[in-house]
């Protein structure tokens, strides 16, 4: 097991919930709200030139090794209206505590 982590702006939220969810090969993700932080504040809009931050979302998947081309090929076809930044990195372990 893996675990794909992406960066995506607000603006493609929506979208990306939607393909994510459509995707058979994965049971579900995390996703929350962030603050960007860059030292190139070119493409900031005004607010976030202020501020000095960005509002970015980040989502979680937890997949087989197998399933990382069509998940990376499903993030790619909401990526046109706004880049996403991915990393993928292994699962050491996983399960569910239940206090038992």
């Amino acid at each position: 097991m893996q675990v794909l982590v992406a960066i995506v702006s607000e603006g493609i939220r929506d979208d990306l919930i939607d393909a994510l969810i459509e995707l058979p090969e994965i049971s579900g993700f995390n996703l929350q709200a962030i603050d960007g932080y860059s030292r190139e504040h070119s493409q900031y809009d005004l607010r976030e030139q202020v501020a000095g931050y960005r509002r970015l979302c980040r989502v979680e998947v937890m997949h087989a090794e197998e399933h990382q081309a069509a998940l990376l090929a499903r993030l790619n076809t909401v990526s046109a209206a706004s880049p996403i930044r991915y990393w993928i990195t292994p699962l050491l372990g996983c399960g569910h505590l239940t206090g038992a």
